[in-house]
Order: C-alpha cells, then sequence, then structure tokens
C-alpha cells in the first residue's frame, strides 16, 4: 500500500439520514411500515439511535473525528406531522443543531426528502399522485425559509431510482407496491418534478434573501451495471436497466429533460442545467444476468460467483472500489458538474474491513483528481449504525458503533484511521502501518 496525498481544499465527513437514527417520530411514513411488521427482526424506527436527543454528544463525535462536513436530512413528519401543521418544536430543533454544527466548525449539507416522509402523505398516493408535488415543494419552501443563512446547500430528493425501485418493484419500502412498473414510472415522473421546482423555488428564496452562494444537487445512487456473459439479451437487459436506474433520472434531474417510460421527451421547465453540483452515492458492482422477469426489465442482479469472504461486506454486497472511479468519471465526462460523492460506507460489524475500504476509495478519489475530475467532497456512510431500513438494526454501518440497548458510542478503530484522514488530507505511511 502506497501513500495518498489529497488536496487541502478536499473535504471529508459523513452522512446519516433523519429516520436511521433520530428515533421518537411516530408521523412517518416508516414507523407505521415497522407497526405491520415490514422490518426485519419485527424492528422499529421508534428508538434507533436516539440521535433526535443526543445532538450535541453526536456532534461532538464529530468534532473528535475532525469532520469537515456533515450530510444530514430533515424529517419532513417532524415538521409538518399533520397536513398544513406546522411544528414549531420540529422546526426549533433543526435551528439548533444546523447551529451547533456552524459553531463546531462543520458545514451542512442538508437532504430534504430521505426515503422518508409523513404518515398523511403516504395516504394521499405518496410520489405516484402527481397532486401531490405541491406538498413537498411547500415543505421545502419552509425548510429554506426557517434555516435561513444558516444553510446554503441543498440536497433535494436522495436516490430516487433506488426509492423508486424498493418501493414499486421490490416491494420493501412503504407500501410495498411489489412488481408495479407503472407506478415505478409514475413516481420517478413526479419525483423529477419535484426536484425541478425545488431547485428553482431554492434559488428563487435564497436570492430574494441577498444570498449568491446557493448550491442546490441531488443524492444519485450510481450502481456499477456490468454484464455477466456474452448473450445479446443480457446486453440488452442491462442497457435497459441502466436506462431505467441511472439514465431517466440523471436526464430529468439534471438536464430537466422528462423522458419516460420510452420516447423523444420533453423540458417542462424549459432546457437548462438543474443541478449545481452532483451527488453520488456508490457502494458496489451489480453482474446482470439474463433473466424471464419483465419487471426487472429481463435482467437479473448477481454478485461474481465464488468470491472470497474478503470481496463480501456484512449484506453480501461486492467491494468493488474501481466502480467508484468508473461510474463518476462517466458521468462527470458527461455534466462537468462538481462532484460530491454523497454516500460511501460499509455494513462491517466487526469493523475488520472497513479501515481498508476507506483506503481503497480513497485511492480512487486520488485516481479522479489525477485525471482531472473535479472531485470536491466525500461524505462516509455512516456517522453512526442506524436502521437500515427494512434490513433494520443489524448491517453496521458506522464509524461510531452505537449499542442500542444502552445507547452508548464507540468510535471504532476504522473511524480513527478516517478522522486521520479528514485532518491531515493524506494516508501517510505511519497511518498505514497502524491501522492498514
Amino acid at each position: 500500500m502506497d501513500p495518498i496525498k489529497l488536496p487541502k481544499e478536499f473535504l471529508l465527513g459523513s452522512a446519516t439520514a433523519a429516520t436511521q437514527i433520530e428515533g421518537g417520530d411516530t408521523n412517518s411514513n416508516w414507523y407505521h411500515w415497522s407497526l405491520k411488521g415490514k422490518i426485519a427482526n419485527n424492528e422499529s424506527s421508534i428508538v434507533a439511535a436516539d440521535h433526535y436527543n443526543r445532538v450535541e454528544e453526536d456532534i461532538n463525535l464529530m468534532k473528535e473525528m475532525n469532520h469537515d462536513i456533515y450530510r444530514m436530512s430533515i424529517e419532513w413528519s417532524r415538521i409538518e406531522p399533520k397536513e398544513g401543521v406546522w411544528s414549531k418544536e420540529g422546526i426549533k430543533h433543526y435551528q439548533d443543531e444546523i447551529k451547533s454544527l456552524l459553531k463546531s466548525g462543520i458545514k451542512p449539507l442538508v437532504t430534504l426528502h430521505h426515503f422518508s416522509h409523513p404518515q398523511w402523505f403516504e395516504e394521499k398516493g405518496q410520489w405516484t399522485n402527481k397532486d401531490n408535488i405541491k406538498y413537498f415543494v411547500r415543505f421545502v419552501q419552509k425548510v429554506v425559509s426557517f434555516l435561513g443563512h444558516n444553510v446554503n446547500e441543498y440536497c433535494t430528493i436522495n436516490e430516487p431510482n433506488v426509492f423508486a425501485m424498493d418501493t414499486f418493484i421490490d416491494g420493501k419500502y412503504p407500501p410495498g407496491n411489489k412488481d408495479n412498473i407503472v407506478s415505478y414510472f409514475k413516481a420517478s415522473k413526479n419525483l423529477i418534478l419535484a426536484h425541478l421546482l425545488s431547485y428553482k423555488i431554492i434559488h428563487k428564496i435564497r436570492k430574494e434573501m441577498g444570498y449568491k452562494d446557493t448550491q442546490v444537487g441531488i443524492a444519485m445512487h450510481l450502481a456499477y451495471f456490468e454484464v455477466k456473459g456474452e448473450n445479446p439479451l443480457t446486453k440488452m437487459s442491462k442497457e435497459l436497466m441502466d436506462y431505467s436506474f441511472h439514465s431517466l433520472f440523471l436526464k430529468g434531474m439534471v438536464e430537466g429533460k422528462l423522458s419516460l417510460p420510452l420516447g423523444l421527451g420533453y423540458y417542462p421547465l424549459g432546457k437548462g442545467i438543474y443541478s449545481d453540483f452532483l451527488g453520488i452515492n456508490y457502494y458496489s458492482r451489480h453482474l446482470i444476468h439474463s433473466s424471464t422477469n419483465p419487471a426487472m426489465l429481463f435482467g437479473e442482479v448477481k454478485v461474481e460467483d465464488n468470491l472470497g469472504d474478503e470481496k463480501l461486506n456484512d449484506l453480501g454486497w461486492e467491494i468493488y472500489p474501481e466502480g467508484l472511479f468508473k461510474v463518476t468519471k462517466k458521468v462527470y465526462d458527461k455534466y462537468k458538474l462538481p462532484i460530491y460523492i454523497t454516500e460511501n460506507g460499509i455494513p462491517d460489524a466487526k469493523d475488520n474491513k472497513r479501515a481498508k475500504f476507506i483506503y481503497d476509495h480513497t485511492k480512487e478519489i486520488k485516481r479522479l483528481l489525477d485525471n482531472k475530475v473535479d472531485v470536491r467532497r466525500y461524505y462516509h456512510w455512516s456517522l453512526l449504525d442506524n436502521l437500515e431500513w427494512n434490513d433494520g438494526y443489524s448491517p453496521r454501518f458506522g464509524l461510531v458503533e452505537v449499542d442500542y440497548n444502552t445507547q452508548k458510542r464507540t468510535i471504532r478503530k476504522s473511524a480513527r484511521f478516517y478522522g486521520e484522514i479528514c485532518k491531515n488530507k493524506q494516508v501517510t505511511k505511519d497511518m498505514i502501518d497502524k491501522y492498514l
């Protein structure tokens, strides 16, 4: 292993999502989903990592690990628990959290929809109903107004492709609408429209406030798809999956072009660029095999056969650092937008793979920079162990271990390694000897 040196201006930190760590919220769709026994081991979002009550403790952990930046989400159901009813307590909580981050020298990036929303929005048909877009836009206006000058960077929607896929194809997310490709495309279209409208409104509100430093983008899950075998149908499957999972969202949310499900498409808000940066969430390589399932676009995703344990994380995903370079280089060459790696991490309960995972992906970032790709940030997923949606609490993504019985936090050894990278913007030989 060789030392790695990053630019001094490169920023590193961590990312979380409210539902996965906060606890205590009975108004979200995920809490109601857990009441139906839909989360592994009949677990619930009601406690999580109790971050809502431990914000200051967790910010101090970020400081201790030398984080420059933090990506967090605002829980819509805490701000608008009932339709048209705004919570003063919820608003003040997030205002205070943002102020504490800034006081600690940590810059926030605020995500406005990270897989969860109020139960009342769910009952109205959530993202399959075009009439519901106005409710999200109204929420966005409220958040940007009450955060004011303290936040200038927003991620409108996290992984719209994963959200639509896991909700309407795999049925793992509420309301569990499995193999419904019509709902998939309806929701995808409405998520894209919601982003376009929100992009314009965030810029408009902050411009009226007198600010010129507004940055609005998305966090897009980019999977590295690779064809297994020479079957022409498999290659076609890969192209179909790449289109439905990547291209239609990138065209929509970056270029403003709706092209669903097929056809030439149109520009509902006019041609333009609707992202000031491109957030990339990257985790793994996906090998595409042929399938007869039309709902999966005739493609089946599997990991490589006979991969050793060292190449798999605790969820059985392939650890494939080179994919970060490949997906990022491809999308940067197309759009030339500043790149934030908004998520990248590993479920690793024993903490025996995470340090090398961080090293290997830092090496790919350096490779991107050497290839003139404008990568500016890296947010490790995640700050804390958390509720991994339908998989419950067993996957351990955290830099910080959480004992869910006592809520005790323990900084993992790999997080100490990452903290030194955050502080020094490099991996030295001494760090390699100490941690790797």
